[in-house]
């Protein structure tokens, strides 16, 4: 029993290493770019489109067949979906008022984050849209929503199964910047920051269920009535 034990502790690092580590949009990927635009007078609106490629399983199937219970999995079907957004905008209203002061733009930059979590995702060849939704009247308090337009200085997106990030490519934008180095500097200061305006970005769906997708199942937050 205990060498049994010690072979499934031996082995669960590599399976963990194995997703975390899959090829680039081997699984998952980004369809297009994360777009930001009005979305009515009230809201403003985050929409990330990306694919399914494939079940990270689906090769363990072709090796071998389930022989428990707890080995049958649907292939069809992606279970455990989080969707995470981080957005950054810069505060021009400030901006605009401390011109003379002798401040950089990341100390004007302002950051968020929101997730959807999926119970399970229909695997199919269709682009899935999550939206989130901000509020229009604090983007045009802070200067960065003007006449229906929306300044965006960057965006990370996160995709994960059971909290295991996939690979994807395209992933972060952070204005006129390329290069992997900055790239990742600005998703560690986006995760960091944007907890300072915790809810204010909100997964559409909260706001109007007319945001759902007929082939994603929403996971309830236990702290939520969602």
């Amino acid at each position: 029993m205990k060498i049994l034990a010690l072979k499934l502790i031996l082995l669960l690092p590599f399976v963990f290493f194995s997703q975390l580590h899959s090829a680039p949009d081997e699984y998952v990927r980004l369809t297009g770019k994360v777009t930001v635009t009005k979305e009515s007078e009230t809201w403003i609106k985050a929409s990330v489109p990306f694919g399914i490629i494939g079940h990270p399983k689906a090769q363990t199937y072709s090796r071998s067949k389930p022989t428990g219970l707890a080995d049958v999995v649907n292939l069809e079907f992606m279970n455990n979906i989080k969707v995470k957004i981080y957005l950054c905008f810069s505060n021009e209203f400030k901006k605009k008022a401390l011109r003379s002061a002798n401040l950089t733009d990341a100390q004007f930059y302002q950051y968020y984050s929101a997730e959807v979590e999926y119970l399970t995702v229909k695997i199919d060849r269709n682009t899935k849209n999550v939206h989130f939704l901000f509020p229009a009247v604090l983007a045009e308090r802070d200067g960065f929503y003007k006449a229906g337009y929306v300044k965006l200085v960057g965006y990370a997106v996160e995709i994960s199964q059971n909290d295991v990030p996939f690979e994807i490519t395209e992933s972060i934008f952070f204005d006129k910047y390329r290069t992997a180095d900055i790239l990742n500097k600005f998703k560690a200061q986006a995760v960091e920051k944007s907890e300072a305006n915790k809810g204010l970005l909100l997964p559409a769906h909260l706001i109007s269920q007319s945001y759902l997708d007929s082939t994603m199942v929403v996971k309830k937050k236990a702290e939520s009535n969602y």
